[in-house]
C-alpha cells in the first residue's frame, strides 16, 4: 500500500525524498492516517470558504485564530472529544511537513473547547461495567446457530475475552482490506493461530498492538477452559469450516465506520 500521491508531494516540498515520505507515512498505522485525514480536509475546506490563507493560497501552517474559528463552526455538530482528535490530526500533519506547531500551544484553544463543552452540555458517558464470565456466557447463549457468522462470533468473543484483547487487535475495518499483502502485518489471520496437538491451549501471535509499536509480534498462550466459553474449542470449530485467508472475514465483524 502506497501513501497518497498528494501527501507524498507535500512531503517532497518540505525537502524529503519519495522514499523518506514512504517510511514517514508508515510511522503511523493506516487506520490512524485515515482518521487524521478527515480533520485535515475539513479544516482546509473551512479555510478556503472563510478565505483564511497564506500568501501562496495555503492554509498551513494553521493560525491559532483560524483553528478557534473552525472549532466554533463545528460546535454542536461534533463531540468535544472529536474536536480534540481533530486538532491532533492537523498537528501531526504539520509535524510531517516540518511546519511550526506553536499555534497548538495557545491556551485559547483549550478554553474555546471548554466553552463549547459547557454551552452544548454533552451528557456524561454511560457507565461501562466489566465483561465477566456470566455476561460472556449470556452473549454466547444467543450464538448457538451453526451458520458461519455465529461460529465466527463465538471464536472472536471467546478469544478476545481469554486474551484480554483490545477491539482494534481482533477486528478490522473495511478499508483495511486495501492493505493487500501487508494485511497480515497488522491484523490477525489464520497463520496467527496455532492450536496444540492435544487442544490444551493455543498460541496467538498479535502482529500489531499498542504495546508493540514496532510490530515485532506478541505471542499469547491461551488455555482451553473446558466450558461454554472455551476459546480453543470455538477456534477449532471455526478453523474446521473456514477457507478464506482472513481468519475473521464475516462482514458483521468489521469495525463500524464513524
Amino acid at each position: 500500500m502506497q501513501p497518497p500521491q498528494s501527501w507524498v508531494t507535500d512531503i517532497q516540498q518540505s525537502g524529503l525524498s519519495a522514499l523518506a515520505a514512504y517510511y514517514l507515512w508508515w510511522g503511523l498505522a493506516p487506520s490512524t492516517r485515515r482518521n487524521y485525514d478527515t480533520p485535515r480536509s475539513r479544516f482546509s475546506l473551512f479555510c478556503s470558504l472563510a478565505n483564511y490563507q497564506h500568501s501562496k493560497g495555503r492554509c498551513f501552517p494553521a493560525e491559532t485564530t483560524w483553528l478557534i474559528e473552525w472549532l466554533c463552526s463545528l460546535a454542536g455538530t461534533v463531540k468535544v472529544k472529536t474536536l480534540k482528535l481533530y486538532l491532533t490530526g492537523i498537528k501531526l500533519y504539520q509535524l510531517d511537513l516540518e511546519i511550526d506547531c506553536t499555534a497548538f500551544s495557545d491556551a485559547r484553544l483549550d478554553r474555546t473547547i471548554q466553552g463549547i463543552k459547557r454551552d452544548h452540555y454533552e451528557p456524561a458517558r454511560q457507565t461501562r461495567t466489566p465483561l465477566t464470565c456470566p455476561k460472556l456466557f449470556c452473549i454466547l447463549s444467543h450464538l448457538r446457530s451453526r451458520d458461519y457468522d455465529c461460529i465466527t462470533l463465538r471464536a472472536r468473543f471467546t478469544l478476545a475475552f481469554a486474551g484480554f484483547l483490545r477491539v482494534g487487535e481482533f477486528t478490522y475495518g473495511e478499508a483495511d482490506t486495501d492493505l493487500g499483502t501487508l494485511f497480515h502485518k497488522w491484523f490477525i489471520t489464520k497463520a496467527s493461530i496455532k492450536i496444540s496437538d492435544d487442544s490444551a491451549y493455543m498460541e496467538l501471535t498479535l502482529p500489531a498492538s499498542k504495546t508493540d509499536p514496532f510490530r515485532k509480534g506478541i505471542k499469547l498462550t491461551i488455555a482451553a477452559t473446558q466450558n461454554e466459553g472455551c476459546p480453543v474449542e470455538a477456534m477449532k470449530r471455526l478453523q474446521g469450516i473456514d477457507n478464506p485467508q482472513t481468519l475473521y472475514c464475516s462482514t458483521i465483524l468489521r469495525r463500524p465506520t464513524h
